[in-house]
């Protein structure tokens, strides 16, 4: 059965593709509470409604092994879907902390170079 990870520890998250097709990908390295974990992913939250503050949540999940020392172990994991046209930036939960981390277009950091010249 699946559970969050203890701790995040860096959230990275960027837009590719264009304009017509924006892509979201999220990567978050975080510590488990013992070496073994499997299956370690970013589980997104699923909203009927999109959140006010414009972020996309994600827990960092996996499975937890049957029998193992207590030792803390890095971890990490990445997804990537279609940018949702509310999300601003991400949040990455865990079971001590949270990262967010803000979005920004690529293709809006070329129009401003342009516009300064």
């Amino acid at each position: 059965m699946s559970e969050l990870i203890r701790e995040i520890v860096e959230v990275t998250a960027w837009i590719a593709g264009d304009e017509e097709n924006p892509q979201l990908t999220v990567e978050a390295e975080g510590l488990a509470p013992t070496a073994g974990w499997s299956n370690v992913r970013l589980d997104p939250h699923v909203y009927i409604t999109p959140p006010e503050d414009g972020v996309q949540d994600f827990d960092l999940v996996g499975d937890r092994p049957t029998d193992a020392a207590e030792a803390l172990t890095e971890v990490e994991a990445a997804w990537e879907g279609p940018l949702a046209d509310w999300c601003i930036g991400v949040r990455v939960h865990a079971v001590d902390n949270m990262i967010e981390d803000e979005l920004f277009e690529p293709w809006d950091e070329d129009e401003d170079a342009s516009e300064a010249a």
